[in-house]
């Protein structure tokens, strides 16, 4: 716990810095504060022109609920976390549009965290056995790489005018999932360490499918 604590803050903390620079560099030109959510949490955000085709924007967000997944026939009932900054540049290859073309970072620290829920019959499947629930539960975490690549497109944060104004970001961010599956001790008395490594695995399979990240954010934007 207090390591996952720690990489929060270092996420939080890279977030906020950059968003910091923005706002600094930004006093002496326009810049925008935005609010938005989609497929990666809700939070806040700011942009910054750099010419009449480019800029900046950096944000951080972050979203929690409970997830279940089923693997090998094994329950896990758990809770991700998701919780992102981010700091991105964007290309208008059209003067009077506010169409733009997005690449950056996302630095995070999601993480799911799941514990297995004995069957019917009272037992866990781990690899091929089916042990008794004798003891604390068999439990997996997932986590992405602390910094995955985005590329994307969308609209919106071209200093046109002042006011109000919408943003869209529609992308894809990749990263490889890390899998740690963890089996209390005295599991070992029912079954062997090649069944134990057969369903970390099964386990690492499931979510090597997820290492393309799709990204949907809708948001409302003041540029000052």
């Amino acid at each position: 716990m207090v390591k996952f604590e720690g990489q929060v803050k270092s996420a939080a903390a890279a977030a906020m810095a950059a968003l910091a620079l923005a706002a600094l560099a930004g006093t002496a030109q326009a810049q925008e504060v935005y609010v938005h959510g989609g497929t990666l949490g809700a939070g806040i955000g700011a942009a910054l022109p750099l010419n009449s085709w480019t800029g900046v924007h950096a944000e951080f967000e972050g979203l929690g609920f409970s997830h279940s997944v089923n693997v090998n026939d094994n329950q896990y009932d758990g809770h991700l976390k998701l919780l992102q900054g981010g700091l991105y540049m964007d290309v208008f290859p059209f003067h009077s549009s506010g169409f733009r073309l997005t690449a950056g970072a996302l630095i995070n620290d999601d993480e799911l965290s799941a514990h297995a829920v004995p069957n019917a019959q009272g037992n866990y499947k781990i690899g091929d056995d089916f042990v008794p629930a004798v003891g604390p539960a068999p439990s997996a975490t997932v986590t992405l790489p602390r910094v995955m690549p985005y590329v994307g497109i969308g609209y919106g944060h071209k200093p046109v005018s002042k006011g109000f104004g919408l943003t869209f970001d529609l992308g894809v961010a990749y990263g490889r999932p890390r899998t740690h599956y963890n089996v209390p001790a005295i599991y070992s008395m029912f079954t062997t360490q090649a069944n134990i490594d057969e369903q970390e695995q099964k386990i690492n399979d499931k979510v090597e499918r997820y290492k393309i990240y799709p990204v949907v954010q809708l948001g409302v934007s003041y540029r000052f």
